[in-house]
């Protein structure tokens, strides 16, 4: 009876994604002219959450008839039930389209952590309430600050702190410094500093409107990218250095500044290669990971089968062998989705993360506030490449860098940082207003 149901799930879950990613890609146009629409496409992709999420569990009840799977779903859902509370309390108007798409990752990440580890589905779930109620506090406390980008060298000297902390005291994983351990509790400040990171930049834009805003912020990016560097977490030191880049180019449309900085980090990259072991492993795993399939090439090698293996609609969920893959809760969880529900749920994915970079620039570029508009659009970058560097590397379009897959990915630091980046992007126009004193008249526009 289980493997029935398994196997029409496939058709069942294959369904609710196809008619979410549907709909994402059509909210990605603005209904001023149809609210009513807009309003009830997203129903209809919040529904297909519910049903996506209620079907995992579901199965993972009758395949393993532990009621803790059912504990969870109605935890989950009232979680699901009090970030739309939250997000539509702080904020106005709140995209819903956004929160949608928030709650889909968190679905996939709740279903794939569930059947991998119980145990780590667990401390996920507790990780998004911890998460949930931390970024409510700080969009308060953000309220609370006026002229907030004023503070930008206060937000550069934290980042930097909290990484020479790492990368003097930090444990080594995978031939780099990450974490600080603390008994049990392992937490990645880098996480925490890419949101310090993006409001040093926007303040030095928005504070100097000239060359010493420019200059500011690109010795300040520098400082956080060599400490990275030091600690050979060179994924993460990537990401810092994109973001600045695109952050630069969109505040001052310079080309030849960007190609400049694009050339630098070309030859970065190159210098980078030829000093790190770990770098050079990692690109013979990438070019071909048969030829060490025994050592670095393993990862890659299991994840290109599990892909391979789940074919167009997938093995089923629950019915494929995704714990082949070392660390496939946090690296290689997309292989793992994508061996269980198919090429085609992976790709429909692949859209909706698509689709939420693009629904965060929208954001961005609504913002009436410079500062807000540019931490917005680093939060959108940020989330793009996250998503480029972990998905590449399990596809092997790209070597693998150990990147989190934003949202979906096991690890209480990144969910932490990606909860409290969404909460300020969806409450951007509101912290503007009070800091400006005007939020009363605000809301009446809406």
């Amino acid at each position: 009876m289980v493997s029935v149901l398994i196997s029409f799930s496939r058709i069942t879950i294959l369904a609710f994604v196809l008619v979410f990613t549907l709909i994402d890609i059509i909210q990605m146009f603005e209904f001023k002219n149809s609210e009513v629409l807009g309003s009830v496409l997203s129903t209809i992709q919040l529904v297909m959450v519910v049903l996506l999420l209620s079907n995992t569990s579901l199965l993972l009840f009758l395949a393993k008839e532990d009621n803790i799977y059912l504990f969870l779903l109605a935890g989950q859902l009232l979680l699901f039930l009090l970030i739309g509370i939250t997000l539509n309390k702080l904020s106005f108007p709140a995209s819903r389209a956004l929160i949608n798409n928030m709650l889909f990752f968190l679905a996939l990440s709740f279903s794939f952590l569930e059947r991998l580890s119980e145990g780590r589905a667990i401390r996920q779930f507790v990780f998004a309430i911890v998460s949930m109620i931390v970024a409510t506090l700080i969009v308060v406390a953000i309220r609370q600050i006026k002229g907030i980008e004023s503070l930008m060298f206060v937000f550069a000297g934290i980042g930097i702190f909290l990484l020479l902390i790492v990368s003097l005291l930090g444990k080594v994983e995978y031939g780099a410094k990450l974490s600080l351990s603390f008994g049990n509790i392992s937490i990645q400040p880098s996480e925490f500093v890419k949101l310090s990171f993006l409001f040093f930049i926007s303040g030095c834009i928005v504070t100097y409107k000239d060359f010493r805003g420019f200059l500011y912020a690109s010795i300040g990016s520098a400082m956080h990218v060599l400490v990275l560097v030091f600690s050979r977490d060179l994924g993460t030191a990537l990401i810092f250095l994109v973001t600045y880049m695109f952050l630069i180019f969109i505040a001052y449309k310079n080309y030849f500044v960007l190609v400049f900085e694009l050339a630098i980090a070309g030859i970065g990259g190159v210098l980078a290669y030829k000093l790190f072991p770990h770098i050079q492993s990692r690109f013979i795993a990438w070019t071909d990971p048969l030829s060490v399939v025994d050592d670095t090439g393993y990862q890659i090698s299991q994840s290109l089968f599990a892909i391979g293996t789940g074919s167009w609609v997938g093995s089923g969920f629950t019915a494929g062998q995704p714990t082949k893959i070392p660390v496939v809760s946090k690296d290689f969880i997309f292989a793992a989705m994508a061996e269980e529900l198919g090429t085609i749920v992976a790709i429909c994915i692949i859209v909706c993360l698509m689709c939420t970079c693009i629904q965060l620039f929208n954001v961005a570029y609504t913002c009436e506030d410079s500062f807000y508009m540019l931490v917005v659009s680093g939060i959108a970058i940020i989330f793009s490449i996250q998503t480029i560097l972990n998905i590449g590397g399990v596809i092997k379009f790209i070597p693998s860098t150990g990147v989190t897959l934003p949202f979906i990915s096991y690890g209480g630091s990144s969910l932490l940082s990606m909860f409290i980046c969404f909460y300020i992007a969806e409450c951007s126009n509101d912290l503007f207003y009070i800091d400006k004193g005007r939020k009363n008249d605000a809301r009446k526009k809406y």
